[in-house]
């Protein structure tokens, strides 16, 4: 019997062992890491790439790859875990938070912008929901005839004045042009329908439940962020009130898989309303655009994403599959990184597709 005892000890210790190795070189599930070739394949085309920035890689709430690249600051790489400026990327966070307002029936997608703009031109034939879409016709501030300084402090109602008195680009709804504009707005009705300011609204409603801990609109002194970068160039200053709801938010790539987590979960908005989004609501060839989204395939399969820029020497591309649960983030702090065409590239080889002849034909 004594022997039957340590035999079967013997036979128990041997299997938690076993258990224990197995679950630290696979992890829970199949998707835990990708296999040891595609990985390699993805490192070594970054790599040749000499892609400067993070990337990461999810599949059905598992992080398949995630690694930095070049330096974020001259004596700080680029890791999964750095700070950067993510631009338009921004945008989706402020279509989230007006599409939470009108889950809460506080706002109706087919409210006129004078209700919250009553001395706009036009505003009264001019809906949220062409706002969300890029299909106002209202001008982008950005664009070279407004001059826009970058370098200064702005107030954002003085970002919306700096096209009061332009002409609409088009009849609102029946096009599409991209307004960093019209999400300014957006960010100033968010900012009367709930009572709380952009940011906290943001920090409270969004960043909080998706337990993005490392995401911000200022950084604080003594922590380190990346650096843009033009042509290996330090890039030109910009203030951190040029963009507002359009595109100031700092985050990370780790902290950006937790926002697309916990927009699959259905923890910010209901199924629902993230189909809504998912959908196009405004296009002009080549674009689609839903509600804080581009819309399209991506080798057939149906995808949302969105890119970011900043002249400052920012270049972002996020892209989410939608039937496939995988999500590609890629983020460089060298503008002359072509982050769309990484992203895309490395969707292929995760899908185990062939690597694309990439032109930019638009």
């Amino acid at each position: 019997m004594k022997r039957f005892l340590k035999i079967f000890s013997i036979t128990i210790l041997v299997i938690v062992i076993v258990s224990i190795v197995a679950l630290l070189l696979f992890g829970r599930n199949n998707h835990s890491n990708l296999s040891g070739s595609v990985s390699d394949k993805i490192d070594q085309y970054l790599t040749n790439e000499k892609f400067q920035g993070t990337v990461l890689i999810a599949k059905e709430g598992e992080v398949l790859f995630t690694k930095g690249y070049g330096l974020a600051t001259t004596d700080l790489p680029n890791s999964p875990s750095t700070l950067y400026q993510i631009a338009s990327l921004s945008k989706t966070f402020t279509a989230v938070a007006i599409m939470q307002l009108v889950e809460k029936e506080l706002l109706n997608l087919d409210n006129p912008i004078s209700q919250y703009f009553p001395d706009f031109p036009n505003g009264e034939s001019i809906t949220i929901s062409q706002l969300l879409s890029h299909s106002s016709g209202i001008p982008d501030y950005l664009k070279a005839d407004f001059k826009f300084d970058y370098s200064k402090e702005w107030n954002p109602n003085d970002i919306v004045q700096t096209v009061r008195d332009s002409e609409l680009e088009f009849t609102p709804g029946k096009s599409f042009s991209y307004s960093n504009t019209g999400y300014v707005m957006l960010g100033l009705i968010v900012e009367k329908v709930s009572g709380q300011s952009y940011a906290n609204y943001i920090e409270e409603h969004i960043f909080k439940p998706s337990n993005m801990i490392n995401s911000m609109f200022t950084v604080s002194a003594g922590i380190p962020k990346a650096e843009g970068h033009v042509k290996g160039e330090v890039g030109p200053l910009m203030h951190n009130s040029a963009a507002y709801a359009a595109g100031d938010i700092i985050s990370t790539a780790e902290d950006l898989e937790l926002f697309d987590r916990a927009l699959r979960n259905n923890l910010l908005i209901s199924k629902e309303t993230s189909e809504l989004m998912s959908m196009t609501h405004a296009q002009k060839f080549p674009n689609q655009y839903g509600y804080g989204w581009y819309t399209h395939d991506v080798m057939g399969k149906k995808a949302v994403g969105h890119p970011g820029g900043y002249p400052s020497g920012f270049r972002h591309y996020v892209t989410r599959l939608i039937d496939e649960d995988l999500t590609v983030i890629v983020l460089s702090n060298e503008m002359t990184v072509n982050s769309k065409k990484i992203n895309r590239n490395l969707t292929s080889i995760v899908l185990q597709q062939p690597i694309w002849i990439w032109e930019e034909k638009f």
